[in-house]
């Protein structure tokens, strides 16, 4: 596997599945988010040397903000009032996507593969 294809698939993609939310709700939360964006990129270094329990931590991790972000998905998208929040919608459909997509792409055989020192 590529070095590039693996920054993505252990790193950037995750840290962008797990803070897709809308800026305004981001806005609030500066430190919150760097301590995710730190423990993210941990987790990419861990799982890129090679670590089977590191793996299985992501996937989970993916698996979670799946069922988390369906939960959320009404509350998050309409207000109170019934106004629709398109931005909020769309930043939320995306992290549905990609962590549905890497939860699945993380178990496959090739990545597997890579996991193997």
């Amino acid at each position: 596997m590529p070095t590039i294809q693996k920054a993505l698939l252990f790193i950037i993609l995750p840290t962008i599945a797990i803070l897709s939310y809308s800026p305004q709700t981001l806005a609030g939360g500066l430190p919150v988010i760097l301590v995710i964006i730190a423990l993210m990129i941990l987790l990419g270094v861990v799982l890129w040397r090679g670590r089977s329990l590191a793996l299985t931590f992501a996937i989970f991790v993916q698996g979670l903000n799946v069922i988390v972000r369906i939960m959320m998905f009404f509350s998050f998208s309409i207000s109170k009032e019934g106004v629709v929040s398109y931005p909020d919608m769309a930043a939320m459909f995306l992290g549905i996507i990609l962590s549905m997509y890497l939860l699945l792409r993380l178990d496959r055989t090739d990545v597997r593969l890579t996991m193997v020192k």
